[in-house]
Parts: structure tokens; sequence; C-alpha cells
């Protein structure tokens, strides 16, 4: 294992003993800089010999250190790290909020993030960093907010991952943390490259590499370079990422690293790919299936994907689809959704190869279905994205409030250590203090409550947003499970869109979104619900509305944008739509509902659009 500590927050108050010595080995360690396991192991158990037993600030620190320190090559060496910041989380659950307790959250939110358990991890280290705040630690709350940036732009949620990656980059800039900053800009730079702006992540991902190489940082600049890589293969300039790669493996076998060279070399064979180089990318993923196991779940997942393709391309379709199986199996467990949509589709390519032509069909659905959700997160990520970097001064400003805050309470404790007879204005600074975090906390709540507004609405029709269409649409079914009453769903799209944009252009594509949004909502009840729930598709919500009724609703809408004078919009434009109808019938949940509906679309579309069918 290789020793990268993510981040510890300085010692911020004074301590009454002196342990020159043991400061030195915790700088040694809060610089960020690499440290071997020999070396790590070392530093940690001397650190641990030379604290007496009284020193309590620093037997805290060393606990906080020996966390982020802990072994994480093996799934049981991540279950048993998690078990130590549990078992400390226990041990100093009071006071809340403290610093120790928050440090320990951070440590075992990204150790459940290394085991792939990523949706059971927020809860914590959102209240952890939530204390942070009221703890006023500029410190702690950029490693907070570093430590969910990277893994929400993992996951993909990049609108929150870039919110927080910019705060803390500020942060940690605003503390003159360079290396810190360096680390967070890394990981600014790999949620551009995951949101697709892979250029602008090459131009931050070169810089940092010549910082590292300046500073003779070998290890920060490999993995500088392997992002670098990444980018490449953005772009499609696969030559210069096979380089890259090789670069990265070379420095992995140097150290006495074979599983992570063996990452490199998976990573090389996904290029070959790419340039028709089949044989050489078989070579390269037969060795290293030899090291990757399913313990090294990302690994695994690519490897066995590009193994897919290969036997794919290669016509091998039995092999293809037992490998693209494993993929799929290990995209679902790291809940890698990018990785699992490119499974599916493959997965579908292969059995339609085959000729399974059902099988086909299932996983494009799922495909489709995955697909177009993370596509309207994108669309809404490059608004959320704008917002952000129209709104960084807001940001430094908030952050310098922060770090004078922090400055102003250093001043405070160093008074009271000075002087016991100033208690009584201390006590006037604290209510400052108080009244002035009350009024944050304040403008937090209404911001949060405008953010919720602006998450369950589409931006471009006013609609509700799929998350919410999704929401309520459950609501309705189970209020119909319990009541016995009807309750149906029209879905419908608008019918050939592209050619709409190719025509006239995305602004009277989007014009014609509005347009569609304004007739469907202006033709219901105000119990029901019109919801924009992909591109170009719509989904009504009809609670009390049997299937009879629902197709009359379909066919009247159909008809009367039909009968729109579309030239009002542009001359020569004319729009129509198709839709599924469907009707609760014991379905469990929203998704078996939706299946049928979006089947009955699909019928008619191939009966020629312009028409409704139900399921």
């Amino acid at each position: 294992m290789l020793v990268f500590i993510i981040g510890l927050t300085s010692i911020a108050y004074a301590n009454p003993i002196d342990n020159p010595r043991a400061d030195e080995i915790y700088q040694l360690f809060d610089s960020g800089g690499f440290i071997s396991d020999k070396e790590n192991r070392k530093l940690l158990d001397e650190y641990k010999s030379i604290l007496s037993t009284d020193d309590i600030v620093r037997q805290k620190l060393y606990i906080r250190l020996n966390c982020w320190s802990l072994p994480t090559n093996t799934t049981e060496k991540i279950k048993a790290a998690v078990n130590y910041a549990d078992e400390y989380l226990q041990i100093y659950s009071q006071p809340t909020p403290s610093l120790i307790g928050i440090d320990l959250q951070y440590c075992k939110a990204w150790y459940l993030h290394a085991q792939g358990k990523n949706d059971s991890l927020f809860a914590d280290l959102d209240a952890a960093i939530t204390s942070a705040y009221l703890l006023e630690d500029p410190r702690l709350i950029a490693d907070g907010r570093s430590i969910r940036g990277s893994i929400l732009s993992y996951l993909g949620n990049f609108s929150a991952a870039l919110e927080d990656l910019i705060t803390a980059q500020n942060l940690y800039e605003s503390l003159n943390l360079t290396y810190w900053a360096n680390v967070n800009l890394g990981d600014l730079a790999n949620s551009y490259r995951r949101f697709g702006d892979a250029q602008t992540a090459l131009k931050y991902q070169i810089k940092l590499e010549k910082n590292y190489l300046q500073n003779k940082q070998r290890y920060e600049a490999n993995l500088t370079n392997n992002q670098i890589a990444l980018s490449l293969e953005k772009l499609e300039r696969y030559e210069e990422a096979i380089a890259r790669y090789q670069k990265t493996h070379d420095f992995w076998l140097t150290e006495n690293h074979p599983i992570a060279a063996a990452d490199a070399s998976i990573s090389i064979a996904g290029n070959f790919i790419n340039l028709n180089r089949l044989n050489e990318a078989d070579d390269i993923l037969q060795r290293a299936q030899k090291l990757i196991t399913p313990d090294n779940d990302n690994s695994y997942s690519y490897m066995n994907l590009f193994m897919a393709e290969v036997h794919y391309l290669q016509n091998d379709y039995d092999q293809a689809i037992i490998k693209i199986n494993n993929a799929e199996k290990a995209f679902n467990f790291s809940n890698n959704i990018r990785g699992l949509n490119q499974a599916l589709q493959l997965k579908s390519k292969i059995y339609q190869a085959s000729q399974q032509w059902q099988q086909a069909y299932e996983a494009l659905a799922l495909f489709v279905e995955s697909h177009l959700s993370l596509d309207k997160q994108v669309f809404s990520e490059r608004n959320a994205e704008m917002q952000a970097r129209f709104n960084t001064n807001k940001i430094q400003t908030e952050n310098e409030w922060l770090i004078q805050r922090d400055k102003d309470k250093e001043a405070q404790l160093n008074i009271m250590q000075r002087n016991e007879q100033m208690q009584i204005v201390i006590i006037i600074l604290v209510a400052i203090i108080l009244l002035i975090v009350s009024i944050f906390a304040y403008k937090q709540v209404i911001r949060k409550q405008l953010f919720r507004r602006l998450a369950l609405t589409d931006e471009l029709t006013k609609l509700a947003n799929r998350r919410d269409t999704y929401a309520q649409g459950n609501h309705f079914l189970s209020s119909s499970k319990q009541s016995g009453r009807p309750f149906s769903i029209i879905s419908f799209d608008a019918d050939h869109f592209k050619t709409v944009n190719d025509k006239f252009g995305h602004n009277m594509g989007d014009k014609v979104l509005v347009k569609l949004a304004s007739i469907s909502a202006s033709m219901m009840r105000e119990t029901d619900i019109v919801g924009r729930v992909g591109g170009e598709e719509f989904l009504i919500l009809l609670p009390n509305i049997d299937k009879a009724k629902a197709i009359e609703i379909a066919n009247r809408l159909v008809l009367t944008i039909e009968k729109y004078d579309w030239s009002q919009i542009s001359a020569g434009l004319h729009q129509t739509v198709s839709a599924g109808v469907a009707s609760y019938s014991n379905e469990e949940d929203l998704s078996p509902l939706l299946l049928k509906a979006d089947k009955a679309l699909y019928c008619a579309k191939a009966a020629g659009r312009n028409c409704v069918k139900a399921a």
C-alpha cells in the first residue's frame, strides 16, 4: 500500500505540553507528501511512543493520523479501516461537534467510498461538513468539501461536485495550503473531464504535472500523468494516451506495485481497442487477468468490459456475454453509472449480433433509461457549472469571511489565556459571533429552500423535472394501491425532433419544447402533473383516471398539438407527438408502469407516429 494522506486539520489550539519532535512528525503527515509504507509505520510508531498519557491533544491527533494511514489494498483491510473509524467515533461521540469526530467521519466516508458503498456515506459526511461550519474551521470545511466533491464527481453528480471543489480550492488557497490546493485542483480537473470538458481538464493537469516535477514529487506527478492520459483518451488522442498510460505502468513496476501496473495496462488495452489493434489489446488483458480480482472492483469492471468488446469484435459472442455480465455486475456494485451505460450498450450489441433479440431489447431498454437519466443530469450540470463559474467571487468572499472568523477565534483564545479578567469582553464577542452565525444559518436555510425548488423544476419548460415527476408518480401509485382508485399515465414525446433541431436550430427546438409543455399543461386538471423527463419526452400523471378516460385525454392532446398553428413559431414548422397510455394494475412501484407506457409509446412510433397506443 502507498500512503497518501487525504487531509488533516492543523493543530488549531495551543498545546500546553511541549513536544517538538511530535509536532515535527505531525507536520510531515499534514504537509501531504508521499510517505512509503515502511517509513509511514515507523513515523507513526515513533509519534505514539513519545506522547505522554496526559497529552490529550496529540493523542487525538495520533488517532486521526492512524485512521488516514491504514492499509487499503484488500477488501478486508478497507473493512477493518471502516471499523477503526467507527470504534473511535463511538469513543469520542461527545462532545459534539468536535475536531476528532469530524475528521474521523471524513476518514470513514473515504473508506466507504473505496468499498463502493456510496449510497450510505453521504448522510454522515454532510452532517460532518455542517459541524465543521458550526466550528467555523476553514481547514476542516475545505477538507470535507474536497472529499465530498471528489466522491460526487466520481458518481457523476458534477454540479454538486463543482460547487464543493471550487469552494475547497478557494479555502486552500486562502489558507496558503499549496499542496492540498494542488490535490484539489487535480480533482477539479477530473470533474471537468468527466463532465465532458476534457480540454479544460488537460490544461489544469499539465500545469499540475509541471509543478509536481519541479518539486520532485514523483508520486503526485505519476497520478497526474495518469489523469492526463484519461483526458487525452477523451479527446481521442489515443497514441498520446497510450504513451502516458505506459509511463504510469512503468512507474508502478519500479515501485513494486503490480496491481497498479496492471490497472494502467488495462487502460492501454482500451486505447488499443479504439485503434482496432485487437490482438495487442487481448494479449494485455489476458496478462492483467492473472492479477486483477473482483476485489479490485474498478479495474475488474473495465478489464471485463474491454475483454467483452474484444470478443465481440472477434465474433466470439459466448465469451463476450460472460465478460460483459461480469462488468455489469462490478459497475453496479461500485455504482459507476458511466461504466454501467457502456456495459449495457455493448451488451445489447452482443445480443443483437448473436440474434438474441429479446435479451438485446432488454439490455437496450436499460441503457436508454439510464442514459436518458444521465443526459438530463448533464444538462442540469451544465447550468450549474455556469452558475458556479459566475459565482466564484461570492464563494471567495464567503471563504475570506471564514478565514477571518478563524483568525478572530484564535485572537479571542489568546486573550483568554493572557488575561482572565477579559472574560466579559469575550462573552460579548461570542454573542456577536452567535448572532452572525445565526444570520448565516438563516441565509443557508433560505438558500437550501431555493435550491430545492430549482432541483424539482425543469429549467427550460418550468414543468416538474424527472426526479419530481417520478416522486409524485410513486405517491399517486401508493395512494391508488391503498384506495383502490384508478391511476393512469401518458408518456409522449415530439416526433422527428432531431429534424427540428437540425433544420431550424436548437433555439427553435427549445421553443417547440416550451410550447408543447404549455399546451399539455393547459389541458390538464390542477391535480394532474405534467413533467419533462427527457430531452423531448414528457410524462403526464392522471390520478383517479382510468385507462379509457386516459386514452381519450391522450387523443385530445395529440389532436390539439397537431392542429396548433406552428407557423407562429417558425415558417414551415409543423410538429406532432406520439403518446403511450398505461394504467395501474397491481404494480408494486412506478418502474413497471413506466415500462408499459414506454412500450405503448414505442408502438405508437412504430404505427407511424402522431397517434396514441395503450398498453
